[in-house]
């Protein structure tokens, strides 16, 4: 669950709008504090932890099959994020935000209730990407 949470912060930023309407959504806001704390606590906070993610877990084959794709796929879908990020700070689409949100929330619920059960989380061209990682 802790490694979803890193996508789920980065869109965190596009959900004003949902915070203000359904206030229950705040909880996200706890779910992702812990994110949040790591990276603003250290210098390059979101790129340091990416590094630590992706060397110590995704690389190293001493990790259970079973993290290590989390991890990467995680990861993968926390750079299209970010990517998304920047181009929309480019080109103001507010509406986008939204749905890029939405996107990712269901990705958040989606991919932690499966690890719960022990099943892999297939999200289309993210799990191939994330298997050729590994």
């Amino acid at each position: 669950m802790f490694l979803y949470t890193l996508p789920l912060r980065s869109s965190i930023s596009f959900a004003y709008y949902f915070f203000v309407k359904y206030s229950f959504l705040k909880i996200f806001l706890f779910v992702t504090f812990p994110i949040e704390i790591i990276e603003k606590s250290l210098p390059f906070g979101n790129f340091a932890l990416f590094i630590v993610l992706y060397a110590g877990l995704v690389r190293n084959p001493r990790v259970p099959y079973f993290v290590r794709y989390n991890a990467c796929q995680a990861l993968l879908i926390n750079v299209i994020v970010m990517l998304i990020t920047y181009l929309l700070e480019i080109f103001p689409i507010d509406e986008i935000g939204s749905i890029i949100f939405i996107f990712t929330l269901c990705i958040f619920i989606y991919s932690t209730s499966l690890c719960i059960y022990g099943i892999e989380p297939e999200i289309p061209l993210i799990s191939k990407s994330a298997r050729i990682q590994i």
